[in-house]
């Protein structure tokens, strides 16, 4: 089923847990994202093409996902990641803190987590498998 919020389509049958990726049309030169990375379940631009690099690991387990993050029953293991080390690459990022983790989740309709932050707030991954690209 799909719905609107402040003028986006959410799509609130959308997996609330991660979703094998095939890497291989990901990305460009650098290891750097070939597409927008965007929520999954609205839309919303996360990163621009371009911006955020592939990384494989560190692992953490994700809650699975829920419109206010904390909600999910289950968990995932993650480790494949878009990465950046700047705040300011994001184009919307909200953020809660689920089972001690500073999580990650959508600026906009505030679905996550997708991923999460360092303590110092220097590191920032995003899971491939729990976002979308256009």
């Amino acid at each position: 089923m799909f719905f609107s919020i402040a003028g986006k389509t959410i799509n609130d049958k959308c997996s609330t847990s991660s979703e094998k990726v095939n890497t291989a049309d990901l990305v460009v030169k650098g290891n750097k994202n070939r597409h927008n990375v965007l929520c999954k379940r609205c839309g919303s631009l996360i990163f621009v093409a371009g911006t955020v690099e592939l990384v494989n690991g560190p692992e953490k387990k994700l809650r699975y996902m829920s419109t206010g993050a904390v909600e999910g029953k289950g968990f995932d293991k993650v480790s494949l990641w878009w990465y950046t080390a700047s705040d300011l690459t994001f184009d919307t990022i909200g953020w809660q803190t689920v089972d001690g983790l500073k999580s990650l989740v959508c600026g906009d309709c505030e679905f996550g987590p997708f991923g999460w932050r360092t303590d110092d707030n220097k590191n920032f991954y995003i899971s491939v498998e729990r976002v979308g690209k256009p």
